[in-house]
């Protein structure tokens, strides 16, 4: 199960919009003072974090679970996102000065926590996060505090892993964003693609319907134009004509995109990450 969902929490990443992030090891300290002056002011927007550790309900401080470990990513427009350790989540932040509260998370539950123990880890995740407080950046670590004062979550600096090419790539959709913050799966038995030719042209498969479209690219930069489609239509599965035409508007509104290893996302103008793609054999 881990194994399987390791791949998925990698994607948590790819809405990291900073060309290059590093990484540093975790000392293993915890409780570490607010007023400690090795702090680091620096905005989180755009910056991107492994969980290191968590408080247990016992009030202890434990590591999270192997290849399973939370990611979190703060994007631009007051919006968090990552991995619980299988499912994607995403929630609002606010931050004024080194306070910061969270907004319930919303999770995807397209992939169910099967084991009990990555279950529990889920659940703890997710309810310290929302009784963030405060926070602070020690050099590469991110320590979010609850309203006591003590360390409830700790982070390190994420470290991006080698990549698949972005052309010569087929990509297949694995989740898009619908209203909100929400992210789903597509329909059981649709087939949704996206290549990106050197020629300045992608194309692919919406479902039912074959596409292309010119498009602009930089190191980080994306932008779609003009998308043609045919104009085939069905019925079988059910809502698959409303899944492409929702997955063409999302990628009309494409700014930008990230690949991590073996997973690509395009991203909104607001730094949200919209379409979820991994690479085919």
């Amino acid at each position: 199960m881990r194994d399987g969902h390791h791949a998925l929490a990698k994607v948590a990443l790819l809405i990291i919009l900073a060309a290059c992030l590093v990484s540093a090891g975790y000392s293993g300290e915890t409780d570490t003072p607010p007023g400690n002056a090795s702090q680091v002011a620096e905005p989180l927007a755009g910056t991107a974090w492994h969980l290191a550790a968590l408080r247990a309900d016992n009030g202890s401080v434990v590591a999270p679970l192997p290849r399973a470990e939370p990611l979190i990513i703060f994007g631009e427009g007051g919006t968090l996102s990552g991995s619980a350790g299988c499912n994607l989540y995403t929630a609002s932040y606010r931050i004024n000065g080194s306070t910061i509260s969270v907004e319930p998370v919303s999770v995807t539950g397209a992939h169910p926590a099967a084991e009990r123990e990555l279950a529990q880890q889920e659940s703890q995740y997710q309810k310290l996060l929302v009784a963030a407080a405060s926070y602070r950046v020690e050099g590469d670590r991110l320590v979010i505090s609850g309203p006591s004062g003590k360390d409830l979550l700790v982070f390190l600096r994420a470290k991006q892993p080698v990549q698949s090419p972005l052309l010569a790539t087929t990509w297949g959709l694995t989740h898009y964003s619908t209203s909100g913050s929400a992210v789903t799966s597509p329909i059981p038995g649709t087939n949704i693609t996206l290549t990106v030719d050197g020629d300045g042209t992608l194309s692919g498969s919406a479902g039912c319907n074959a596409y292309s479209a010119p498009y602009h690219l930089n190191e980080t930069g994306l932008a779609v134009e003009r998308i043609v489609a045919t104009k085939a239509s069905s019925t079988d599965p059910a809502g698959v004509m409303e899944q492409e035409s929702a997955y063409l508007d999302l990628l009309r509104s494409a700014a930008g995109y990230r690949i991590v290893g073996d997973t690509l996302a395009v991203i909104d103008g607001n730094g949200r990450a919209i379409l979820f793609f991994a690479a085919e054999p």
